[in-house]
């Protein structure tokens, strides 16, 4: 399926200033965005951020109200049929006819997609997500996973040049989870370009750019390696101490952004100059401090964490990242 993508080549992304209202919301607003063949785009940040609503956007599911930029050379403002055309898009909520079988689901989007052979295309479909055993079996009895994966089959039946995936591993056990991720990949590196709203950082770290949005804006975009290496941050563990003890003391010291029990360990993130004063008082309260890897999850509250209008170092205590979706 994804050998003939190879050769497809020109601009894929190319978008500024997007705004989009919902009466008087603002769902997004000044959204910059541009994106390559074969690259990997993981939109990251938590519920309502906006993250969905560019997606539809740029799938020409929703008209923005201002901006400007091209899809796949299409004028995004004013064109009209570009997800049936050159773009594969799979929503969050299952988006299959459950009374009809699965060959049935992938016939009927072969036949929307105008695919010369619809035919030869379901049965490549079926074969390469191993739908075999499913093929009569109604939509609305598949299992969870399967019904993902049908999903995922029927938006890029028509081997589209632009991938637009919202939350494709959600619900999914970690096979399968991997499975997609295997997909995806192989697809970018067949020349695809995609686009993935996801709400797990340690999978956006597999993107080859990341875009951290927060309150229908973007506050950074780039590699996440390199996001996550030039962030003004430090992570630190403390350790053989109790944790309950330590975590209020430590949370009120100038310079500490976010503290996260993990077990029988306290895990801190802090400003680069803080690290003196939480290893000494840390120290004189039985605990061992040692310098951890940052993590992608980390940057990203670090980053959400600076644009809030109002700093406080008593954070809640829970991992970073786990409000992301």
């Amino acid at each position: 399926m994804v050998e003939s993508l190879i050769e497809r080549r020109g601009d894929v992304i190319q978008v500024q200033g997007l705004t989009k209202r919902f009466g008087g919301m603002t769902a997004i607003s000044d959204i910059a965005l541009d994106l390559a063949p074969g690259q990997v785009l993981g939109f990251v940040g938590p519920n309502g951020a906006g993250k969905t609503t560019t997606l539809r956007v740029l799938a020409g599911l929703l008209r923005a109200d201002s901006g400007s930029g091209r899809v796949l050379g299409h004028d995004l403002m004013t064109a009209h049929g570009l997800v049936s055309e050159q773009v594969g898009y799979m929503p969050q909520r299952l988006a299959l006819y459950g009374e009809l079988t699965v060959a049935q689901n992938l016939r009927f989007r072969a036949d929307v997609y105008g695919l010369p052979d619809p035919r030869a295309a379901v049965e490549a479909a079926i074969e390469d997500f191993d739908l075999a055993r499913f093929r009569h079996r109604r939509a609305t009895l598949l299992s969870g996973g399967w019904a993902r994966k049908l999903q995922l089959a029927a938006a890029l039946i028509h081997q589209p040049r632009l991938i637009l995936l919202d939350e494709p591993t959600a619900g999914l056990d970690a096979d399968s989870r991997l499975d997609v991720w295997r997909r995806v990949l192989a697809l970018a590196r067949a020349g695809a370009s995609v686009v993935i709203n996801t709400h797990d950082l340690a999978e956006a770290e597999q993107c080859t750019a990341i875009a951290l949005f927060s309150d229908g804006r973007i506050l950074a975009r780039g590699d996440p390696d390199a996001l996550t290496r030039d962030a003004s941050f430090q992570a630190l563990v403390l350790r053989d101490a109790d944790v309950d003890r330590l975590a209020g003391p430590i949370a009120n010291l100038s310079g500490v952004m976010g503290i996260f029990p993990q077990g029988h360990r306290l895990r801190v993130l802090a400003r680069p100059h803080a690290g003196e004063t939480i290893a000494a008082l840390a120290t004189s309260m039985g605990a061992r401090v040692e310098p951890c890897e940052k993590r992608l999850e980390d940057t990203a509250f670090v980053i959400t964490h600076d644009a809030r209008p109002h700093h406080d170092a008593r954070l809640p205590r829970d991992r970073p990242g786990t409000t992301a979706s």
